[in-house]
């Protein structure tokens, strides 16, 4: 491998490890590791699947099948494709993630220092500086690997580093927790890491196309190996915080997330400590907030064919979210579950199936009427969600194998899928 296309690997893999590592990501190992304690190994494998694993075979997916995330819902149906497109870039752009990244820096990085800040103006100042720093398009990957991602690191490894030698020496208190491995598997989901990763593949591909990877095995091999550095950065960093948490000292009654982590810093760091975890939750905010507006912008402009311009997507995208951020992350949760239950189940069922059959079976309808009957049962869930007393849903979805853990459409999915292929015998490969 030349030097070139190392540079490149390098600075694409910093970038996706900045657009990846947002709020949550830098919230939910550390606690899940102090939920967990000395059994904290099961529920980071579980969690490496869903914030890890799964984000990086999105960007696989999405590479193999073209250059944009509607290439990937294509070979199912191409109307459904931007359906499902459009709804996961509203998850994961104005509607919930964007906002629950502004809330978050009042939340944690803005109000524990400046208790009398006000969260509309803290809003206003975080996604303004979003909206200037995502006007161009290509120059995100840029801003991203080269100055975000070096900086973001450095940061989390001046919080990691003394934890691994500090608490070695403090007692770990054994877990209560029952299926360890689920917990950190379904708070995975939480990252939404599995519905970003489809559109930062779009930018990650830009990126490599930009420096001249153009022909499709050039593009997918830096693709690949970029989001494979990223993942490894994600693993070491996951790892470390969910060490730290597993060995924090703290009181299991009253702590939070956030507290946690600022609990953790303090006790390494005293005062100083508080200011390192604002800091780290404003890097980790804006990286992936800009990652999440361009794409956004990109795709409302390709879906209204030029129509709403990029430069008006991106100011669009930052006013709706400035709204709903002023709502507080308790609030953008509590509406954002109904969203998540429909759509992640589709989305991963999409991708693993184009992963695994998309060489050897380019017939549409095996994918589509899979996806079809993941949406069935996704909007079931949904439902059961919405209206708890109708026992009769509650009771349609137990029946189903893996329900205790909201797994329930897995056999159904695979099922269809087989029963699809073996109906259409030969014409597995005419579309």
């Amino acid at each position: 491998m030349d030097v070139r296309k190392r540079k490149t690997i390098l600075f694409l893999g910093m970038a996706l490890f900045a657009m990846f590592f947002g709020a949550g990501n830098l919230l939910l190992p550390a606690y899940l590791g102090f939920q967990t304690r000395t059994d904290w190994t099961f529920t980071f494998t579980g969690f490496s699947i869903t914030a890890i694993l799964a984000p990086v075979l999105a960007i696989f997916a999405v590479a193999v099948s073209g250059n944009y995330f509607t290439d990937l819902g294509a070979r199912a149906n191409v109307k459904l494709a931007y359906i499902l497109s459009l709804i996961n870039v509203l998850c994961i752009g104005p509607l919930i993630a964007l906002p629950r990244a502004g809330a978050s820096v009042f939340e944690v990085a803005i109000q524990p220092i400046i208790p009398t800040a006000q969260p509309v103006w803290v809003c206003v100042l975080f996604f303004g500086a979003v909206m200037v720093a995502s006007f161009s398009l290509n120059k995100i990957t840029g801003i991203l690997g080269k100055i975000f991602a070096p900086l973001l690191l450095f940061f989390l490894v001046l919080l990691i580093l003394p934890g691994l030698f500090m608490g070695a020496t403090l007692a770990t208190l054994p877990t209560v927790i029952e299926d360890r491995f689920y917990v950190g598997f379904q708070e995975g989901y939480q990252t939404m890491d599995v519905l970003a990763g489809l559109i930062f593949a779009v930018l990650l591909i830009a990126g490599a196309n930009r420096k001249g990877y153009t022909h499709t095995k050039d593009k997918i091999d830096v693709v690949v190996k970029s989001a494979l550095l990223a993942a490894v950065c994600m693993l070491l960093v996951y790892g470390g915080l969910f060490y730290l948490g597993a060995h924090a000292q703290a009181n299991a009654s009253d702590v939070t997330r956030s507290s946690l982590l600022i609990s953790i810093a303090t006790q390494y760091f005293g005062s100083n400590g508080m200011y390192l975890i604002s800091l780290l939750m404003l890097l980790a905010c804006i990286t992936t907030a800009i990652a999440l507006t361009a794409g956004s912008a990109n795709f409302f402009e390709r879906l209204t064919k030029g129509k709403l311009g990029y430069i008006e997507g991106v100011i669009s995208i930052t006013l709706i979210s400035i709204f709903l951020a002023i709502t507080g992350v308790d609030t953008i949760i509590e509406y954002a579950a109904a969203l998540l239950n429909f759509i992640y189940p589709v989305t991963l069922v999409l991708i693993l199936s184009v992963l695994l059959f998309g060489k050897t079976i380019t017939n549409q309808k095996p994918y589509f009427i899979t996806l079809v009957v993941t949406m069935v049962i996704s909007f079931v869930r949904v439902l059961a969600g919405w209206f708890p007393e109708e026992t009769f849903l509650a009771n349609l979805l137990n029946a189903l194998p893996m329900a205790r853990y909201n797994l329930e459409w897995v056999l159904p999915a695979v099922l269809t899928f087989v029963i699809s292929c073996f109906a259409l015998g030969r014409n597995l490969n005419r579309r």
